[in-house]
This record gives C-alpha cells, structure tokens and sequence, in this order.
C-alpha cells in the first residue's frame, strides 16, 4: 500500500515537473518572439519614414489600412491548414466566437497602429521608439487591475526605469523648439495607451491556445479592408490623404512592411503575450530602442545625444528586471 502512494506521489511529481518544463519551454519561445519583433519593427519603422519623406507619400492612414488588411492572408493559410490537417478543426473556440473577439480587437489595433505612423512623421525613429514603450506602464497596469496579475515591486520598479527613460525622451525632444516634434513625441504617447488596451483586451479574450490566432488574425484583416475602405476613398476624393502619388514601388514597399511588420511580427507578438504575460511581452517594445538608435545613425547620420543613451539605458534596464522578476510565473501558474 505504501508502495502503491509513493508511485503515485512519484508520477504526480513528475507529470508536475513535465507541465513546468512545457510552460518553461514556451516562456523562452515567448522572450525570443518578442526579440525578433523588435527588430522586425525597427525596420520596419525606418522603411515607414523612408516611404514618408524619401519617396514624398506622407499618408499614415492609408499606410496602416495596407498593413492591418493584409492581415487577411491568415484565412487562405488557415483554411488550407485545416485541409491537410495542420491546423487541428476541433478547435474550442467557434469561428463566431473568434469574428465576434475579432471585432473588438480591430478598431483598437488600428487607432494604436495609425496613430504609431502618425508619429514616425513628425519625429525621429529613436523618438518615437522610445516613447512607444511607455505602453510598458499602461499595460502593467491595466493587467494587474482586470487580468489579475500578480503585482510585485520588481515588476513596478521596472516600468518606473522604463518611464525615465521616456521623460528623458520627451524633455530633450521638447528642448528642440519643434512644435512638430513635440506633437508627434504626444502621438506617440496615445499610441503607447491604445497598444496598451488592445493588448490587455487580447489577453482577455484568448487566454490561451483555444483559440486560433491564424483564424483571429485572418477575420480582423478582412473587418479592416472591408469597414475601412469607404473612408479611404472618402480621403481619397476629399483630398485628407490624396492617392494620386502612388506608385508601384510605394505599394510594393508598404505590401512588404505589411507582411512582415504586421502580419508576421504581430503573430509572433501575440504569441509572446500569451505564452509569457502582457507586461512581459509589451516591455519587449524596449528593445527596440538600441536597434532605433542604430538605424538613426545608420540611415539618417543622426548621432545619439546623451540624454538619448541614458534614456535607452533605463528602459533596457526595465525589460531585463521585468523579464527577471516574471521569469518564475510558469512555475507559480502550477501552484
């Protein structure tokens, strides 16, 4: 008898020990997939402003109607993965469930992701990078008050290095003299909130794999070309945002930035949030600032000041304590 409970003990701690090393497993896949988006958005970014001011086609509202309706790529892919049996059709989530979570998410990506490109207009790649991760805060927050995660000190402390460093950011910007700057650095500032609600509000609706992320991705670039269209052709004749520049090579560009910047990194981020945390992946914005600052000295000349280097300074230091302080949530999910 005794015998009988220590296998049993045995076999329950070790099928504990295997859930811990899958979660742990998908933890490290979540940091890495937040890694390569930052990069890919980095990129991604320099192309958006070489497309505004290289090739004179400042129109930030149609660039994110491009790039988010792309999006609809995911439903051909998905279906046939259904066909030859790679994507799994007994799926707990119906496909109305996921057009109805669809339709909450798609107006909020959309103001977080036009009002982003807005901002690239009026300001620097590092700028405007740096200050997006202001979304850190806004995101801690709200996960902490309707996602329940666990508030701890380490994780504030974090999201306070994050911010000083944005306040460095916005006090040399604001120094400049430029109004323009200035408006695009508070751009900037609204696009980190709205990144923060829809992330929050992804977490909320799919807590989990139940849910295909290839059909959710899908069904909100097709919500986005369909529902938006009208206001494209109302700019369009109305003159807010004249297509008549348009020309191959600007579709092309924006059909590229929009595979890999939207389709792409936005699937491999919300599977970093949903395989780590929201705070965790949305501080991963911070890493994009070093490769911003690269890319303004590569391809602008524009030297790094040293407000600039203390600022990324802080906020790489937030990413990294966050990242410390979360590092023993898959463990403590078993609990």
């Amino acid at each position: 008898m005794v015998s009988t409970l220590d296998e049993k003990n045995a076999l329950l701690e070790g099928a504990v020990d295997v859930a811990e090393g899958v979660r742990r497993h998908k933890w490290l896949i979540g940091v890495f997939c937040v890694v390569v988006v930052a990069i890919i958005w980095t990129f991604a970014s320099v192309l958006v402003q070489y497309v505004f001011h290289d090739l004179g086609f400042s129109k930030p509202f149609f660039l994110t109607y491009v790039a988010n309706s792309l999006f609809a790529v995911n439903l051909p892919i998905y279906w046939v993965g259904r066909k030859v049996g790679y994507i799994k059709s007994a799926s707990d989530a119906s496909f109305w469930e996921t057009f109805r979570v669809s339709a909450i998410v798609a107006p909020l990506w959309f103001i977080a992701n036009c009002c982003y490109n807005f901002s690239l207009n009026m300001t620097s790649v590092t700028s405007s990078t740096i200050i997006s991760s202001t979304s850190s805060m806004f995101t801690f927050a709200l996960s902490v008050l309707f996602l329940k995660e666990k508030f701890s000190w380490a994780k504030m402390a974090g999201v306070a290095f994050c911010m000083t460093g944005n306040i460095f950011t916005a006090f040399h910007d604001g120094s400049s003299g430029s109004t323009e700057t200035f408006f695009g650095d508070a751009i900037a500032l609204f696009s980190a909130f709205m990144y923060a609600v829809y992330t929050s509000t992804m977490r909320k609706c799919i807590p989990d794999e139940s849910m295909s992320l290839c059909l959710f991705f899908g069904i909100l670039g097709t919500l986005n070309f369909l529902c938006l269209l009208p206001v494209v052709l109302v700019f369009h004749y109305t003159h807010v945002e004249s297509l008549h520049s348009l020309t191959l090579e600007i579709l092309g560009l924006l059909t590229v930035k929009g595979l890999f910047d939207n389709v792409l990194s936005d699937y491999l981020w919300a599977l970093a949030m949903i395989y780590t945390t929201p705070t965790v992946a949305t501080i991963g914005l911070s890493l994009t600032v070093p490769f911003a600052i690269l890319s303004d000295g590569i391809f602008h000349a524009v030297a790094p000041t040293t407000a600039v280097c203390f600022a990324s300074l802080f906020v790489i230091a937030g990413f990294v304590l966050i990242n410390v302080s979360s590092s023993d949530e898959p463990k403590k999910a078993l609990d």
